[in-house]
């Protein structure tokens, strides 16, 4: 149950970091063209304040992605778990918060990340992750992760960082999505459920490098429904927030597990986070 959880919050995090990751701080960005029409009554202005299309939307995004540099992204995932077994039921609730620091190229990664679960202490993680080596500090103690267990999770983070395929995932549920305007933002909504939100969710996973455990794990899975709202600077094209909001089930080794998990995510600091230092206790743990 454990690892399941946390695979589907890897990927819900994959999907917000693509989002941010996908824009550039370029301010000078024009907004995107309306449907055209042959009224000459119409202005210039209310020509550039229509609601862009889905593929208008996901092709200012790719060309802005380009002087990305680096970003912060904050989020919380409130998870409400419920796991049966024969006569016997158990509730769990989780809490998790986590701020990264992140550059692209090279890729450098500075997180922080708090886990509160009912009746348990809370767990306070820091980590730097760099592309070849993951640093991480439980209390106050500094490990390096093993080589073999660090690369499949560094491909998984590079991978989340390749924001052109993720966008177009959007195309696959498009039936589902409707763009309107909120404030300065344009957002994407989607409220897919069926076939539709599995086929989504093992796109994204496939992009991001999921293995076939868990590809069989996500077989096995029941998602009832996924929503989804989007938020882009309708100037900059700079992601404003992600929610996210998914409800599913499965049965494995005779138990049941149901879960409704809400995951709400911020974007700042676009180009602003110059430099990741790793401390030299961190560097020392590795000798």
């Amino acid at each position: 149950m454990k690892k399941w959880t946390t695979l589907i919050i890897g990927a819900l995090l994959a999907v917000s970091m693509t989002a941010c990751s996908s824009d550039a701080d370029n301010s000078t960005a024009t907004p995107p063209a309306g449907n055209e029409t042959s009224n000459e009554g119409n202005t210039t202005a209310e020509q550039e304040t229509k609601i862009p299309t889905l593929d208008e939307l996901i092709e200012k995004t790719n060309a802005a992605t380009k002087d990305m540099k680096s970003f912060t992204t904050e989020a919380n995932i409130d998870q409400n778990l419920k796991l049966v077994a024969g006569e016997q039921s158990q509730d769990q609730q989780v809490k998790t918060s986590l701020k990264m620091d992140i550059i692209k190229d090279p890729m450098m990664i500075y997180q922080e990340m708090k886990m509160e679960m009912s009746g348990q202490e809370a767990q306070n993680v820091k980590q730097y992750i760099t592309s070849d080596k993951i640093y991480s500090q439980v209390g106050n103690q500094w490990v390096k992760i093993p080589d073999e267990q660090t690369k499949p999770l560094i491909e998984q983070m590079q991978a989340s960082m390749n924001p052109e395929g993720e966008l177009e995932q959007f195309k696959k549920i498009a039936e589902d999505t409707k763009i309107t305007e909120e404030n300065d933002n344009y957002v994407i909504n989607a409220d897919v459920s069926g076939d539709n939100v599995k086929e989504l969710a093992k796109a994204v996973m496939e992009q991001n490098g999921s293995d076939a455990q868990t590809q069989a794990m996500l077989d096995q899975m029941n998602i009832t429904s996924m929503k989804m709202k989007y938020m882009i600077n309708k100037v900059t094209y700079l992601p404003a927030s992600t929610d996210v909001n998914m409800v599913m089930n499965m049965e494995q080794e005779g138990q049941k597990i149901s879960m409704d998990m809400k995951m709400t995510s911020t974007f700042s600091n676009h180009n602003g986070v110059k430099e990741i230092k790793i401390p030299q206790e961190a560097l020392d743990s590795a000798k």
